[in-house]
């Protein structure tokens, strides 16, 4: 697996668009992808999640759900909850993509390879690892790219939709000092300002990144296919 440069954002698809922004992630197109006789298992707005899309976001888990060794009821049930968190997922990837192209978000191909870069160094990969890596995954290098320019604007949308709209007040860090100085100790202040301003941020984007999701969801048309 290629380690990520991004951080956490919070619910599902949060996860999926900060968290795993510059790794190969579940839905990534593989080269050597077997030929499936297709149907549609959602529809979001004008477009669709197949069942293609879901077996190969499921593909990577299957291992270990079998190396759990689960009874044959349990190993159904956590398929079956597997199965609903990754159609979520992918609604909502297709949600946001849909935003992206609405609102023309661009990434240029220079912001792109420093994404990879970061993913090199992160690694510790050449080029040629990088290549290889992906290749024993069946991923092109180009498909790997797209992934990558799609995440980056998936994470500007973010940006622009919900972490640009937070503030955090000086009264906001001294509320929170005064309601948590027992947890907090000793230190003045002064000393855990900083610390506290990026606690409360990042709760708050995550509550903003929840309520902006739920708000897009309530204003589309979605239909799981069972």
């Amino acid at each position: 697996m290629i380690k990520s440069t991004t951080g956490h954002l919070g619910t599902s698809f949060f996860i999926m668009l900060m968290i795993a922004a510059l790794c190969l992630t579940p839905g990534t197109a593989r080269a050597d992808k077997p030929e499936v006789i297709d149907r549609i298992v959602a529809v979001v707005n004008d477009d669709v999640v197949t069942l293609s899309d879901l077996n190969e976001a499921l593909s990577p888990y299957e291992t270990k759900i079998r190396q759990m060794n689960y009874s044959l009821e349990k190993e159904m049930q956590v398929r079956f909850k597997l199965r609903e968190d990754i159609i979520s997922q992918l609604v909502e990837k297709k949600l946001t993509d849909q935003l992206v192209a609405k609102k023309d978000i661009q990434i240029g191909e220079a912001e792109v390879d420093r994404a990879i870069e970061r993913v090199k160094s992160l690694n510790r990969f050449t080029d040629e690892t990088l290549r290889a890596q992906l290749a024993s995954q069946g991923v092109d290098y180009e498909t790997y790219r797209g992934e990558i320019r799609s995440q980056l604007q998936r994470n500007r949308l973010v940006s622009y939709e919900v972490k640009s709209k937070i503030v955090i007040t000086d009264e906001d860090v001294q509320a929170y000092y005064d309601e948590n100085k027992k947890e907090l100790g000793d230190k003045s202040l002064d000393e855990l300002r900083t610390f506290i301003s990026d606690q409360l941020y990042e709760d708050a984007v995550g509550k903003k990144f929840a309520q902006w999701l739920s708000d897009l969801k309530k204003e589309a048309h979605i239909k799981v296919i069972q």
